[in-house]
């Protein structure tokens, strides 16, 4: 059996080991410092403000084993969100994607998680959790702007599916198809180099993800002309990627067939809208609130969802009628607050405000009423309720594709132009929530009540109209 010494001698040999190692690796890897992360600086990145490094860190840096722990960690992270345990989740996060920067998945799936897996008893995500994937996705496209995928992912599955934020989906999107164009133009340029050959394979098949996004995107902020374009650029990449043998031929076909029958729904229908949603029809707006205990509060209401209830396309031909699967928008928070921009995802931005409360859902519209019961009192570290007033706004939303079915649309339009009310018509275009800023042209239906604290806790039924 080996003596204590001995085993002492061996372990300080073995620590000295290292320090030739990390001198290695220095001159052996001379692309090294594109592991580093992009902004701030270090420091920065895992809340240290005088810019240093936990010493675990710097020792696995300083080794050269970076990816290799951070592989690990994201193990070890999976395991903790498959086990409820979400609060170790960011900051495994965000020392992963310290270590390496160009772990993709980690922004992907880490943002994914921070918005839309950490849940209420009744599945309604917490919303504190919004700003900080935003930033991650953001930090993540910064550390690895050459990757189409990182723009739509932020554009779609943050802004476009979780916010309703058109204008920001919009706005990277955007600069995600740059990215494409501008790896197929050096390509062109240059086609006898084998790295830009394959970079712009690699950005052409983001055309269904990228691309086909951008389209829908154009249309619902009410901009049929600029869809119809987009659809006609994605239609054009498919060919040229077939062409090319990239995809595999029926992806690339699938794709492309989808995209003719979205130019020809769409070129018929930008010619029916322009007269079948004039003049205006009164949706006759509604919507009162009902506390049936503390913390506990059902929404109902009416809304006159016309729309067509027979269409044919390529004639014109339509019937009107109240039509089923629209969805009334519903938010309860704290009256004062504002969605924070977080502009760097450190360690020190992690901890959520216990006291801060925001509650989303919908309501789906049957028959021309709504009504959906919302029980927050089963959740009090999401739903702390320490503020002294609050609001509670119900909308619909004309240009959001997840509340508003085409054949409504066809008699509304893209905007809501088509619609009116005489009491809840806003004209605005600030769609309420987590939205960052104003959708030019767009009209809402929106209705919003103000409580106090003694509204929300108080016992017995009350109406608030």
């Amino acid at each position: 059996m080996m003596s204590s010494s001995k085993r002492l001698i061996i372990l300080v040999l073995g620590l000295l080991l290292f320090i030739p190692v990390g001198f290695l690796q220095v001159n052996m890897d001379p692309t090294r410092h594109q592991y580093e992360p992009k902004g701030n600086g270090v420091g920065a990145a895992v809340g240290n403000s005088k810019g240093g490094l936990p010493i675990e860190m710097a020792l696995g840096a300083f080794t050269g084993f970076r990816e290799a722990v951070a592989g690990l960690l994201w193990v070890r992270t999976d395991e903790f969100f498959h086990n409820g345990d979400y609060e170790a989740i960011t900051p495994m996060i965000r020392i992963i994607t310290w270590l390496d920067p160009h772990f993709i998945d980690v922004y992907e799936t880490g943002a994914w998680h921070m918005d839309y897996n950490f849940t209420d008893t009744d599945q309604r995500s917490d919303r504190r959790y919004i700003p900080l994937a935003l930033s991650l996705m953001r930090e993540g496209i910064n550390n690895n702007p050459d990757l189409p995928e990182m723009y739509s992912d932020l554009a779609f599955t943050h802004y476009y599916r979780k916010i309703s934020d058109f204008n920001k989906s919009r706005e990277y999107y955007e600069k995600g198809k740059k990215v494409i164009d501008d790896a197929m133009a050096a390509a062109k340029a240059d086609p006898n180099d084998p790295i830009k050959k394959e970079a712009a394979k690699q950005a052409s098949l983001q055309i269904t993800t990228l691309g086909h996004g951008l389209a829908h995107t154009y249309e619902a902020l009410g901009m049929p002309d600029e869809a119809l374009k987009q659809w006609e650029y994605c239609y054009k990449a498919h060919m040229d990627n077939m062409a090319a043998g990239y995809g595999g031929e029926f992806g690339e076909s699938s794709s492309a067939q989808n995209v003719q029958k979205q130019i020809q729904e769409m070129t018929m229908r930008r010619k029916w809208r322009a007269t079948m949603t004039q003049p205006p029809i009164d949706y006759k707006f509604d919507a009162q609130l009902v506390r049936v205990a503390p913390k506990v509060f059902e929404m109902r209401g009416k809304l006159n969802s016309i729309g067509a209830k027979k269409f044919v396309l390529e004639t014109g031909a339509h019937e009107w009628g109240l039509i089923d699967g629209t969805r009334i928008e519903i938010r309860f928070q704290d009256a004062d607050y504002k969605t924070p921009e977080i502009n760097n995802f450190s360690l020190n931005s992690l901890s959520l405000n216990p006291s801060l409360t925001i509650m989303q859902d919908s309501a789906s519209v049957r028959a021309g009423k709504f009504s959906r019961k919302i029980d927050m009192s089963k959740d009090p570290e999401m739903y702390s309720f320490t503020a002294p007033k609050y609001t509670v706004t119900m909308w619909f939303n004309p240009s959001n594709h997840a509340d508003t079915p085409p054949q409504v649309q066809d008699r509304i339009g893209w905007r809501g132009e088509g619609m009116t009310d005489s009491r809840y018509l806003d004209t605005s275009g600030i769609v309420p929530g987590d939205t960052s800023g104003p959708q030019p042209g767009l009209h809402l239906l929106k209705k919003t009540f103000t409580l106090t604290r003694e509204d929300v806790l108080g016992q017995g039924q009350k109406v608030f109209e």
